[in-house]
């Protein structure tokens, strides 16, 4: 199984079940411009390649230094598997039907898509209930409004750039005919915190 691990930084690819997660042999590609790493595409994919013929004997992770639309679309490889946590809210809404589209072009008929972003429709609820909470003993307004601009805003050196809940999931995703929803998962536990929406998608 070969997956790509969109702009992840440090997280790794969850697995959807501990059976899938000991017994299927990968390997990993994750590409994200803040690795450490002098390796060029044409070189990791020669990796891939060579692994693909013999799993068993080569390392099953690699971490590329490139932009992950740049990489998209000029890789030669297709992918079983494509995870994007906490990434696709960077996209910008001008953006996201050409992200999804290249998304498509690089995995396999049948392969599957997991991405995780903040829930639009918690976040909003947070904030609407805001007021009626400020004053109550257990209620901490700084802690609320860190987590809410954040997860809301981000720095403005790298700000969220589209909104996302379950129905525009589907609504993007399914838009072209290219996938199809298969599961939501509308407040996933995530880095410690469950205000998070997880969706798999499957290629058709």
């Amino acid at each position: 199984m070969l997956v790509l691990n969109i702009a992840g930084g440090k997280f790794a690819p969850l697995p959807f079940n501990e059976t899938e997660n000991l017994l299927v042999p990968k390997f990993v590609l994750s590409v994200d411009t803040s690795y450490y790493t002098k390796i060029q595409a044409v070189e990791m994919e020669d990796n891939i390649i060579t692994w693909s013929q013999n799993p068993d004997r080569l390392p099953t992770y690699g971490h590329l230094n490139e932009d992950a639309f740049a990489f998209m679309e000029r890789t030669r490889i297709t992918f079983d598997r494509v995870v994007i946590y906490r990434f696709l809210e960077h996209v910008t809404f001008t953006q996201v039907e050409y992200f999804i589209y290249l998304i498509s072009t690089v995995l396999k008929k049948g392969g599957t898509v997991d991405v995780i972003v903040p829930n639009y429709e918690i976040l909003a609820q947070m904030l609407i209930n805001e007021s009626a909470y400020d004053g109550l003993e257990e209620f901490n307004f700084q802690a609320n409004n860190i987590l809410l601009t954040t997860e809301l805003l981000n720095e403005p050196s790298y700000p969220h750039a589209s909104i996302w809940t379950p129905h525009r999931m589907e609504k993007f995703w399914e838009l072209e005919g290219r996938f199809e929803v298969m599961s939501q998962d509308e407040a996933f536990k995530f880095d410690g915190r469950e205000i998070y929406l997880r969706s798999l998608m499957k290629r058709i």
